[in-house]
């Protein structure tokens, strides 16, 4: 009975010492009798060894299943931690990547356009009057929609005319010019939604970028942007009379990455 105590002792040790820090484990404990030919007058009393020669022989004995001093002894040892144990770990991760810059306006394959307005209408019968005569009937409109246009970082929209003057009849060599012109100036408005270059986050707002008849360009600056945009062209009636001929202009729309 005695022995059977001492086992189960031994196991609820293990199962505490499992839960330390690791170490080496060698002691023991043997009772009564004579032990290495040492007499302990009194047999009920317990001694504990440790390591060492004590240690060793108490081992020996444990394993005797004859031996007239009862005793017991654990031996054994565990690892460290390899590292430093932490209560609390873990790591962050940066995730990286990029985006291209883009600007978009899309005008199908072509990269140039020629729209013919055909016959500019002009009063030229010769029962118009003299005030009249050879002056342009009514304004001429052209309106030009995409359904894609804007660029994904701060942007620049320019609008540009190659000529002043609008559109110019080349061919047109000698006239009055108290009563004639050779050139037809023209207006472009654009409408698109965009956000502001500057403050941060903002949603589109309804833009207008107008080039007057009298001036040859006009840019908006804005954050990134996406929508359609439409170009509306306006050829006024002019205040003279049209030399005959053919008359021609360009301007161009281009949104630009950076302001």
């Amino acid at each position: 009975m005695k022995l059977t105590s001492l086992i189960v002792g031994v196991a609820a040790a293990a199962l505490i010492a499992g839960a330390a820090s690791a170490q080496d484990i060698n002691r023991g404990q043997f009772a009564g009798g004579t032990f290495l030919g040492i007499p302990y007058p009194d047999p009920g009393q317990t001694t504990n060894v440790g390591g060492g020669l004590g240690g060793a022989a108490n081992l020996l004995n444990a394993n005797w299943s004859g031996s007239p001093i009862s005793s017991w002894h654990a031996l054994g040892n565990a690892v460290d931690n390899n590292g430093t144990a932490a209560g609390s770990d873990g790591a962050s991760f940066t995730l990286t990547g990029t985006v291209s810059t883009d600007c978009a306006y899309y005008s199908g394959d072509n990269a140039t356009e020629t729209l013919n307005f055909g016959q500019i209408g002009i009063y030229a019968s010769d029962n118009t009057g003299p005030a009249a005569a050879f002056t342009m009937v009514d304004d001429a409109e052209l309106t030009i929609d995409t359904n894609l246009a804007g660029c994904n970082t701060a942007n620049t929209v320019r609008i540009q005319k190659t000529d002043l003057n609008g559109l110019v009849n080349a061919g047109a060599s000698a006239y009055d010019s108290n009563v004639f012109q050779a050139n037809l100036p023209y207006s472009v408005t654009a409408r698109y939604v965009a956000s502001p270059a500057t403050g941060g986050p903002a949603a589109g707002t309804n833009q207008t970028l107008v080039v007057a008849t009298t001036a040859d360009q006009n840019s908006a600056q804005h954050g990134a942007w996406k929508s359609a945009m439409s170009l509306d062209v306006n050829i006024p009636v002019p205040a003279k009379a049209l030399v005959a001929g053919s008359y021609s202009g360009t301007f161009g729309v281009t949104i630009s990455a950076g302001l």
